[in-house]
């Protein structure tokens, strides 16, 4: 297996990390002293501590054909599975939607309609009103948006308003990521074309830490071609739960459509 090299830089930095201070030592800010490869490798490596959430919080939605806000509780296990339970006010049930890379349903109790299939992504854009991926949607709950796995794609690293921003190339245009500095996690991420027209932004907010653990509380998903957005707020979190449910039920007399 192929090392990366690990500058003295980084080892002083690794250790701070592992110290018993109740706040996290800040990354110094600069190009220099951090190489690209080292930043990427130390937010990957803690992107990868994170295995389940267990949480309550507010999803909201805005879209040309409809826009609306519910609460939800949710049960997500890195990589591949996700529950979402959605109430409405007076704790009406409101819908529900799982998640596995075999399997998608989506249960809206309105019209108690409920939608299943393999997760394609013709198949959940058919469903959801968003253009996201399976792996974006996991992506979007758990806060985190990962580096490209090619990272001989970079085009830029640099300092911008007080974070690391990094750029990569890719077959569809350029993804660009800024990290903060002091979490060490990515706050902004944005997807633009070959144009460079912006079809996609993400921001992400109100981080919190966990055992070691970092995650933003606040990610908001926004398309400006498509004028859609998603924004998640957590209310309360737990971070590498050990037993998170992914049990849900789904109405017998419910109307089955197979996409």
């Amino acid at each position: 297996m192929k090392r990366m090299a690990v500058s003295f830089g980084t080892l002083v930095l690794l250790a701070l990390f592992s110290s018993c201070s109740p706040r996290r030592a800040e990354v110094l800010l600069d190009t220099k002293a951090l190489s690209a490869s080292e930043l990427i490798g130390l937010v990957t490596d803690g992107e990868r501590k994170l295995s389940t959430v267990v949480g309550r919080g507010t999803v909201s939605f805005e879209s040309p054909e409809l826009a609306g806000s519910a609460a939800f509780d949710i049960a997500l296990k890195k990589p591949d599975s996700l529950l979402v339970t959605l109430e409405g006010p007076f704790g009406i049930d409101v819908g529900t939607l799982f998640l596995s890379r075999e399997k998608y349903v989506m249960y809206n109790s309105m019209d108690n309609r409920v939608f299943t299939g393999v997760p394609t992504t013709g198949a959940i854009r058919s469903a959801l009103p968003f253009d996201l991926t399976y792996e974006q949607i996991l992506d979007a709950f758990s806060g985190s948006f990962p580096f490209p796995s090619d990272q001989t794609e970079l085009e830029s690293y640099a300092v911008d308003e007080g974070l690391f921003r990094l750029s990569f190339r890719t077959d569809a245009g350029v993804a660009t990521y800024w990290v903060d500095n002091e979490h060490l996690v990515v706050t902004k991420y944005e997807r633009r074309d070959k144009e460079g027209r912006l079809l996609m932004e993400a921001t992400l907010a109100a981080v919190i830490e966990q055992d070691g653990i970092s995650v933003p509380r606040r990610i908001k998903v926004r398309f400006p071609e498509q004028g859609r957005q998603l924004s998640v707020s957590y209310s309360s979190i737990t971070l590498n739960h050990p037993h998170p449910s992914f049990t849900f039920s789904i109405p017998p007399n419910a109307h089955t459509v197979i996409r």
